[in-house]
């Protein structure tokens, strides 16, 4: 009877080993119910966080329009104020009269012991300071066109002349507006450059009104 019951007990034991390698899921293995996405965590299905996709960097946006050219500043080159380029005015320049010397009446002459003693008359005087108005005028129009204005005024010139007939010098004076105006050294320049005929004779002075406007 004793062989029996050892054969019963290795045919238990057999059947364990068998069981035990054919075991199913279990609570360990949540048995097998956790699905895609999730997994097994102390017997609970728990749900797996996906890792963060790295945000797209946007596409830097193109600049629209189109880029506008800098205006120059006002005043051209530096900074100083040569005058605005919308003003015609600025764009007029006054003859430069420096090399043009003054008249001075009480300045001494030295006279020629030889030359006669002659002089130009009033008529050829006013006949030649006849033919200095038309470039006069043009000193008045040349400002106007750029823009200056000018006012109304007299112009009194004093000049001398040597016995060639070369003016020496010129003096103007004029009211202040026409003075600003800038053409009074234009005025001088015209008179200076006039040669009236020569004379036997010794330097003489010379008074000249001349009217503006």
């Amino acid at each position: 009877m004793s062989q029996p019951r050892r054969f019963l007990a290795c045919v238990a034991v057999a059947a364990a080993a068998v069981l035990a390698c054919e075991r199913g899921p279990d609570a360990s293995t949540c048995f097998d119910a956790c699905g895609e996405g999730t997994r097994c965590d102390g017997g609970k299905c728990v749900v797996v966080a996906a890792a963060a996709e790295p945000a797209a960097v946007a596409p830097e946006a193109k600049r629209s329009g189109r880029r506008g050219r800098r205006r120059p500043r006002a005043g051209g080159e530096g900074s100083g104020d040569d005058g605005d380029a919308s003003d015609p005015a600025a764009t007029y320049v006054p003859v430069d009269d420096r090399r043009i010397p003054k008249y001075d009446a009480t300045a001494t002459t030295v006279l020629d012991p030889a030359a006669g003693s002659e002089r130009l008359d009033d008529a050829t005087v006013r006949s030649q300071l006849r033919k200095l108005e038309p470039a006069l005028d043009r000193c008045i129009a040349d400002a106007a066109t750029a823009g200056v204005s000018i006012a109304s005024g007299r112009v009194d010139f004093v000049f001398g002349l040597s016995p060639s007939g070369k003016v020496t010098g010129v003096t103007a004076k004029a009211p202040p507006a026409i003075r600003d105006a800038g053409i009074v050294p234009c005025l001088r320049q015209v008179v200076f450059e006039h040669r009236f005929p020569s004379y036997d004779g010794p330097p003489m002075g010379v008074d000249y009104s001349f009217e503006v406007g």
